[in-house]
């Protein structure tokens, strides 16, 4: 068979003899002589010894010279999403939130999930789960707040329950919390009653950076109200048996990426290192608002991130390096996947409700008052994403890049609305190799000497 290199890879030289060529495809990172790399770069394939290319081509560095690579990855994504056997429903029981921060571009009110509503949805779960041989339902608490109406969670998650244990389907959910309220009573609630075994919470810096920006709207500051809370429960003695997965998110813009190593340093302090799953930094983007027009550019926040990866590892904590196959970029393209607010209304996107910008706009499916149990929406805006990206559209410059296969083409609202969604993979990825190849021949220790 002919062969060829595949268009989505990615190398970089990490020493004077060797080379490290990632897939992004497969996701298979392998090193190379440089006698073995000129070979491939150059197509000279059969000079290559043959072991090493099988792994290359088990690896899908070498792809049938035949291939029509971006179909096939589209193929893919397409069969993972029809093939998921996990629904998954996001709910936001309030549309209130105690914090005011200024890049947020929802609109909070007093609002909870009302009895008659949620009702409707869990008729409409039972309804989309008698459809498919699903094997689980997944529920993502959102908000707003949704500590904000812990009554409600309550009362939804025991209904929950109570459908998947009739159908036989495991149940599970995530919440993401501004932390505020999570004390540890909560906490362990949520995990031992209310099967939550994901939660990310976010700390935008130290509290000189955090509390200029996600401040209580009564005027308090929030910063230290949540790091007790984590400490809290970090401190319960059988934490880790609990099996619970907390993140910690830094969004960040110009006015406080300075902060983010000296949050690593007080959470090393208090060893969270230890604790939570993983720590990650994102820049702030487009909430319906300008929010994006103060982020970093690009390419600087990527040079960034490789030091603030450094520094984790500086610091105890272990950061993942190297992105992995994205088959579903989000919720939007899954047909099945929806999100419902605290006013009943339903949504394929989780960056849309409560912002008024886009109440009135394609994102926004119904209302559940509405709409019959089994109503199947026909038209989903942006569902197609992968057959956009395929077709080559206009604006949306995905269909020639390398790192489609693990980003998924980032968010199709954004393109949609002629913002930039590449993520900093895109612009650090061969420092992020050289990094994995420190740490695998060599170790942290080197890395951060």
């Amino acid at each position: 068979m002919n062969y060829k290199l595949s268009h989505y890879t990615v190398s970089t030289q990490v020493s004077e003899d060797k080379y490290t060529i990632f897939s992004t495809r497969s996701c298979k990172v392998l090193l190379l002589q440089k006698e073995n790399f000129d070979f491939l770069i150059e197509g000279d394939f059969d000079k290559i010894d043959a072991d090493i290319k099988n792994q290359l081509i088990t690896a899908l560095i070498l792809v049938p010279s035949f291939e029509d690579e971006l179909m096939e990855i589209v193929e893919e994504n397409k069969m993972m999403i029809s093939s998921n056997d996990v629904l998954y429903q996001v709910i936001q029981p309030s549309s209130n939130c105690q914090l005011g921060c200024d890049y947020c571009g929802q609109q909070h009110t007093k609002n909870d999930l009302q009895a008659k509503d949620y009702e409707k949805l869990i008729e409409r779960l039972k309804h989309k789960l008698s459809l498919k041989d699903y094997k689980a339902l997944f529920i993502g608490w959102f908000g707003g707040e949704p500590l904000m109406s812990l009554h409600t969670l309550r009362k939804v998650s025991e209904k929950l329950k109570e459908i998947t244990s009739d159908l036989g389907i495991d149940y599970g959910a995530k919440m993401t919390t501004n932390g505020l309220a999570l004390k540890k009573n909560i906490f362990l609630e949520l995990v031992n009653q209310h099967h939550v075994g994901a939660i990310e919470i976010t700390l935008d810096g130290t509290a000189e950076f955090h509390d200029k920006r996600r401040f209580v709207k009564s005027g308090e500051n929030s910063f230290d109200l949540i790091f007790k809370n984590l400490v809290d429960i970090f401190s319960i003695e059988n934490y880790k048996e609990l099996g619970v997965k907390i993140s910690i998110r830094c969004n960040v813009d110009k006015s406080n990426y300075q902060s983010v190593v000296p949050l690593l340093q007080l959470m090393s302090e208090h060893g969270f290192q230890d604790k939570i799953s993983h720590f990650y930094v994102a820049p702030i983007h487009s909430w319906g608002n300008e929010a994006h027009l103060v982020s970093l550019e690009k390419e600087v926040f990527s040079e960034k991130e490789v030091e603030w990866i450094i520094e984790q590892y500086r610091y105890g904590f272990s950061p993942s390096i190297l992105p992995q196959r994205n088959h579903e970029v989000c919720m939007i393209t899954n047909p099945d996947a929806e999100l419902i607010d605290a006013y009943g209304n339903i949504y394929n996107c989780t960056e849309v409700s409560y912002v008024p910008s886009y109440e009135e706009t394609a994102h926004k499916l119904g209302n559940i008052k509405d709409i019959e149990v089994n109503q199947k929406f026909s038209t989903l805006h942006l569902q197609d994403w992968n057959d956009i990206v395929l077709t080559n559209q206009e604006g949306y410059p995905c269909y020639t890049c390398k790192m489609f296969p693990v980003c998924g083409g980032g968010c199709p609202k954004s393109w949609e609305e002629g913002i930039v969604a590449c993520p900093a993979n895109k612009f650090n990825i061969q420092d992020k190799l050289a990094i994995n190849y420190i740490i695998q021949e060599k170790g942290t220790e080197y890395l951060i000497s």
